[in-house]
């Protein structure tokens, strides 16, 4: 080889190398990155579409907690949403015998027509409350609001026929799975 080809050579060399080491650097960094998106999306966009797409059609329903504060802590509101009369008020007396403290007897105050059993509408922060009462009413659903007050609203709906057997063990419908918690309550 002529010497000024021996010059040229190694200095190729090490820029082929840096070239090669600087396209692996960058896949294994790219698998990462789409490693990390496709773990991201996987669960916390598409668990909060279930949660939503779950809450939407009314698949689950609440079970009894087995940290549920006991029915004569836990005061209730009962609604009819329905043109059934004296509905809110015939469950109400039977809440009561079960030893919830009913506070209000009336039509559902926002007016809503509510197609399932029944919604049991609170905090947040009052989950386990609004599990237990739910849990009375086979395919009752929990809707959580902004209210500040520790009280739970048992809106009757469409097609509510009674409540659960006490002695069954509350009213979780066998064919629907029981509600997860979200992640922020």
């Amino acid at each position: 080889m002529a010497p000024d080809e021996q010059a040229v050579d190694p200095a190729a060399r090490r820029r082929r190398w840096k070239r090669i080491r600087t396209s692996v650097t960058l896949l294994v960094l790219i698998g990462f990155v789409v490693g990390a998106a496709s773990y991201s999306w996987r669960n916390v966009v598409e668990a909060d579409d279930e949660e939503s797409t779950v809450s939407a059609s009314g698949g689950c329903a609440p079970a009894a907690p087995t940290a549920a504060p006991k029915p004569a802590e836990v005061e209730i509101n009962v609604y009819n949403s329905t043109d059934r009369n004296n509905l809110a008020s015939d469950v109400a007396g039977r809440m009561q015998d079960r030893g919830f403290v009913v506070l209000d007897i009336a039509n559902d105050p926002l007016d809503k027509s509510i197609d399932r059993t029944a919604e049991v509408r609170a905090s947040p922060d009052n989950r386990a409350a609004a599990r237990l009462v739910a849990s009375m009413v086979p395919g009752a659903a929990f809707v959580a609001d902004e209210r500040s007050e520790a009280t739970v609203d048992l809106v009757l709906g469409s097609a509510f026929k009674s409540l659960a057997n006490p002695s069954a063990g509350g009213g979780r419908p066998k064919d629907l799975p029981p509600c997860e918690p979200s992640p922020s309550g």
